[in-house]
């Protein structure tokens, strides 16, 4: 009896250990899945038209910050549980079909950074559902390629690279191209700052500039300020 709670122990401490390899992995998959089917549909279909409005704007900071107020190792949970109840990719169940086709019907694009080896589906929503699997376009910010400001927002994790993990590593001059639905766009960073997560100044630029602002939350333990990049077109 001894002998198998031993065993027992030693498998569960194995399995603990593996947890957040498996996660990482089946979140790649996740990211890899959206964006290849994205990219094979995508194109053929007419933009859609998503524009800037101030109010629905600060509406989905609100609801960006209280995903950000969750700590980080309560995400961390949610992601490896998530990993061991969901069925591994390769599999067909009907619920993860499901759930690939909301995220697919969602997505506004593909976001890289080649600065710091990062390419993610961007989603419509800054939801926790859609960071969980990549990065989201804020509610009432503008669509990639379209004038006004074009807010998107990731998490930060301890894995390095991971996510806008990195993003600290972004400065002045840096380029940031967004594969959108009416084409490729590259913007030039201008600025980085740190600010308070109820400063709603960040959502603010002119209607006619098309510029893009990434968001996450600093530091990574404790996220009570966020780590803003600003960027312009180029032409």
């Amino acid at each position: 009896m001894k002998k198998v709670l031993s065993l027992m122990f030693i498998i569960s401490g194995v399995i603990l250990f593996l947890y957040p390899s498996i996660s990482n992995l089946y979140t790649d998959y996740q990211q890899e899945k959206l964006m290849n089917e994205w990219e094979a549909k995508t194109f053929e279909a007419e933009a859609a038209d998503i524009t800037f409005n101030k109010e629905d704007a600060k509406e989905s900071l609100d609801e960006l910050n209280e995903v950000f107020e969750v700590k980080e190792e309560d995400q961390v949970d949610q992601t490896n549980n998530q990993a061991v109840n969901e069925e591994q990719p390769g599999t067909d169940s009907d619920s993860t079909k499901k759930q690939s086709e909301r995220n697919k019907s969602s997505m506004v694009g593909v976001i890289e950074i080649d600065k710091i080896n990062l390419r993610l589906p961007i989603l419509y929503g800054a939801s926790q559902g859609n960071l969980d699997v990549g990065a989201g376009l804020l509610n009432g910010t503008s669509l990639p390629g379209n004038p006004g400001n074009s807010a998107i927002a990731a998490h930060r994790s301890r894995s390095y690279g991971r996510m806008f993990n990195r993003l600290d590593e972004i400065g002045a001059g840096d380029v940031v191209t967004v594969r959108g639905q009416n084409g490729t766009f590259q913007y030039k960073v201008y600025e980085t700052l740190v600010v308070k997560p109820q400063d709603v100044s960040v959502l603010s630029g002119s209607k006619d500039e098309k510029t893009l602002m990434l968001i996450t939350c600093t530091p990574i333990d404790t996220a009570t300020h966020r780590l803003i990049v600003k960027a312009k077109q180029l032409p």
